[in-house]
């Protein structure tokens, strides 16, 4: 299934729910980002070249649609921080090589489309996954640079600190599949852990860069017409006793 076809299904998915009580509330989190990465240069010179993760996390809003006892359509819209420490180099000869360092910190406008399952019923702890897709787009970010470099036999070390340019340094949109699996407390406030695995090659030219992301969230959900005395009350068997 392709990434549009998924996102279709889930929108489908979630207009059979416009009719219940939307929910909302905020989130944030904290984790790890990092990249699958493949530097762009010739690779029978390519000598070297290793990713590892920053400190990510995300801060945002969150919307909750339900669509049943135990569905549920979830979208919003967040700021997150991605990107990876990536250090390469190639080396031609003793005359021509070069090794770089690179800090990639790359703020993301994120909107992810997601569907829930929920064990249990509405105003009780429930367990929760879901699966879904995250739209982001870039919206700032560093780029921090190091660049060590012989050229006929001339040492060069340059530093830079430069603003993440969308198109130059790495493309702007990207798209990822998004899976969640957490608890939600009785008042709406929830924990989850996620994992969000870039589905968009965003390196510009020949490079590829693809976006990973891991962390944990903690929000709280408003407005979605609890009433745990009617939860519990539905429970009951309210049918008169013909006996009596």
């Amino acid at each position: 299934m392709t990434i549009t076809r998924f996102l279709t299904a889930i929108l489908l998915l979630a207009s059979s729910g416009v009719t219940a009580q939307v929910g909302f509330g905020p989130m944030l989190g904290i984790g790890v980002a990092t990249m699958k990465f493949a530097p762009s240069l010739d690779p029978i010179h390519y000598t070297a070249g290793t990713a590892s993760p920053i400190l990510g996390g995300m801060v945002g809003g969150v919307l909750d649609v339900p669509m049943n006892k135990h569905l549920s359509f979830q979208s919003g819209i967040g700021l997150s921080r991605k990107g990876a420490v990536r250090s390469f180099s190639y080396y031609y000869n003793d005359s021509f090589n070069e090794s770089v360092h690179q800090v990639l910190h790359i703020a993301y406008a994120d909107v992810p489309l997601m569907v829930f399952y929920k064990t249990g019923v509405q105003g009780q702890g429930r367990f929760t996954a879901g699966i879904g897709a995250t739209l982001s787009y870039i919206v700032g970010g560093r780029n921090l640079l190091q660049d060590h470099s012989v050229v006929n036999d001339t040492l060069t070390n340059t530093s830079d600190n430069v603003k993440i340019m969308t198109g130059a340094t790495i493309l702007g949109f990207d798209v990822g599949l998004t899976v969640v699996a957490g608890y939600e407390l009785p008042t709406g406030l929830f924990f989850r852990a996620y994992y969000t695995d870039g589905n968009k090659d965003i390196g510009t030219g020949t490079e590829i860069d693809k976006n990973r992301a891991f962390g944990i969230t903690a929000g709280y959900i408003f407005g979605k017409g609890r009433n745990i005395n009617k939860e519990a009350s539905d429970l009951i068997d309210n049918t008169p006793d013909p006996g009596k």
